[in-house]
């Protein structure tokens, strides 16, 4: 524009000339032999005038030759106010054809002002109006770019950095300690607790609206130069600089602790809401920020083990766990493909008659150099990284082709020798789990009802499709249903009624103690009184002494099973003891 303002005031010439936009890209440029302050500080003197309205009567331009001679008396108030003799004048549009602006030519004493110079000031006011347009679609693709940038860097849901910020950040933080600036700093890797349960069972869009605002409540925690970034799903993490000690990240992981005991109003509802936080602090010019970060991640772990609200601190035992849990993940990838996993059977015994009815199958692992691995190790990590689904797929198969051959060994004519399997929580929640049974089933030839799934409290509750419609169909095929662990997980004896059951396992956790104290003692009677108040059976897992067993038999408890009949042992074994035909 103020390039086009000079070639006006030469071309014409003119002793003065003026571009004034209008609206939001209100601005003047001038250009010129003479200069008035209004100029710069109050061109809209010339719209107040009324000589924009002047030039829209005369079709976009309007020359005055002497404004003090001039029967407009507006004007020539305007013309004593703004120190000018003689102007020309044309209007120029914006591309939805809305006046964009005025071009001026101004002189200090009369001038008649020819028909060329009107059509040459007119085009340099369709240059103008070009010029703005151009500008504009320039700013408005700047302004796009500008938003995608902020956008491929900040969570859409929140506003808040993402990963990609966030390591750039971390990685900017261990290149200044790298150079002896600004050493320590530490990082809060977040998961809140429970999020998957809200998220399911009240809808995405309360979970959404959760971890909004958990977002504006970790803002509020952290200092001016922090950074809090949303890294995906539930988790969020912070980034504290120029930190003195491990004190300073002990506070704001206890602030934000506090934080999120406050209830969270969402949709006329208060939830309460914690956070499991792991924390590592720098520990050297060679760290890398991946490296911190996962070791954030491996601390919040820890925390989340140890209960809902807590936070730990990372250190170097943590990284060693971090590391055998990641070999113990590669090897199960290739346990199933080697032949490296076995079952055990434990026999289950009818307290009524004193016979073995059936076994639980529990799965093994022969580790090619560690040797046998605890399934207390491996389960959770099959079961956290998803392998559990092929493996349980391949002990069900298994325990069902054993079972058939062991039906011989039935106690019952009417019924079935049976085998017990496991269902986890990752199993029970593939959308094709009854076809998955069915298919076994069918290709094994075990009889439906010798089958027993046993699926925990957990299992049921946190699953996104009804858990109710997949038992009722799991049912449907004639399997029986037996509600694994109760008493140790939520205890929703709403599912009780509700649930298609066959059987309540009570947990080893009380039954081992009832010839012991009062209190489990009490808990198993209750739960066997509650158990066949709604026609369901019993099974009583840890039996281990005859104590225990004899106070089982008098509660009427249906189904024992235990050291005191058997440990868990191989097929071989099973089928010595079965041969026998023992009975306690």
């Amino acid at each position: 524009m103020e390039r086009l303002v000079e070639l006006v005031s030469r071309v014409l010439p003119a002793p003065a000339a003026l571009i004034v936009l209008l609206g939001d890209d209100r601005r003047t440029f001038w250009a010129g032999d003479i200069r008035r302050d209004w100029f710069a500080h109050d061109a809209g003197a010339l719209v107040r005038c009324g000589l924009l309205q002047r030039c829209a009567e005369h079709g976009g331009s309007l020359s005055i030759a002497d404004l003090h001679a001039t029967d407009d008396v507006v004007l020539r108030s305007a013309a004593v106010e703004l120190s000018i003799v003689s102007l020309a004048a044309s209007t120029f549009l914006r591309a939805d054809g809305s006046v964009a602006g005025l071009i001026c030519a101004l002189d200090e004493v009369p001038r008649a002002w020819s028909p060329d110079e009107l059509r040459v000031l007119a085009e340099f006011g369709a240059m103008a109006g070009t010029e703005l347009q151009l500008r504009n679609v320039i700013a408005d693709r700047e302004a796009r770019e500008q938003r995608l940038r902020h956008d491929s860097v900040h969570d859409a849901l929140t506003g808040l950095p993402n990963r990609a910020l966030f390591m750039k950040r971390l990685a900017d933080a261990t290149h200044r300690a790298r150079r002896g600036e600004d050493r320590l700093f530490a990082v809060l890797f977040l998961d809140v607790d429970g999020f998957k349960l809200v998220n399911d069972s009240m809808g995405h869009h309360v979970g959404d609206e959760m971890l909004v605002k958990i977002a504006r409540r970790l803002e509020q925690c952290v200092r001016g130069g922090d950074i809090v970034a949303r890294l995906g799903g539930d988790e969020f993490a912070i980034l504290l600089e120029r930190i003195t000690d491990v004190r300073d990240a002990a506070m704001i992981a206890e602030r934000v602790q506090e934080a999120l005991r406050e209830p969270l109003a969402i949709g006329g509802y208060e939830h309460a809401t914690s956070a499991s936080i792991g924390v590592a602090l720098s520990s050297g010019a060679n760290e890398q920020p991946e490296y911190v970060l996962r070791s954030a991640d491996i601390a919040m772990y820890r925390a989340k083990n140890s209960g809902r609200g807590h936070y730990e601190m990372f250190d170097r035992a943590m990284h060693a766990e971090a590391l055998t849990r990641l070999q113990i993940e590669t090897d199960l990838r290739h346990a199933v493909d080697r032949q490296e996993f076995f079952l055990h059977y434990q026999p289950i015994v009818s307290l009524r008659s004193g016979r073995i009815t059936g076994v639980e199958a529990l799965v093994r692992w022969q580790h090619f150099e560690r040797g046998v691995v605890s399934p207390a190790t491996f389960v959770p990590v099959a079961e956290d990284t998803g392998l559990v689904v092929p493996l349980g797929r391949w002990v069900m198969r298994e325990a069902c082709r054993q079972a058939v051959a062991w039906q011989r060994y039935a106690a019952d004519a009417s019924e079935p020798f049976s085998v017990s399997v496991n269902l986890s929580v990752r199993e029970f929640g593939q959308p094709d789990v009854v076809r998955t049974v069915a298919s076994i089933l069918e290709e094994t030839g075990l009889p439906p009802r010798a089958l027993r799934l046993e699926i925990t409290e957990s299992a049921i509750i946190t699953q996104k499709h009804p858990a109710i419609e997949t038992v009722e169909q799991l049912r449907a095929l004639g399997v029986g249903i037996h509600l694994d662990d109760f008493g140790t997980g939520y205890s929703a004896l709403s599912y009780l009624h509700r649930l298609p059951l066959d059987a309540v396992k009570v947990d080893r956790a009380f039954t081992s103690a009832i010839d012991q104290e009062d209190r489990p003692l009490h808990v198993v009677r209750a739960i066997v009184s509650l158990a066949h108040a709604i026609g369901l059976e019993m099974v009583a897992e840890g039996v281990s002494t005859q104590a225990q067993l004899a106070l089982l038999r008098e509660m009427g408890c249906n189904l024992a099973q235990g050291f005191i009949f058997s440990r868990p042992c191989s097929a071989e074994e099973m089928e010595l003891l079965l041969s026998t035909n023992p009975r306690w």
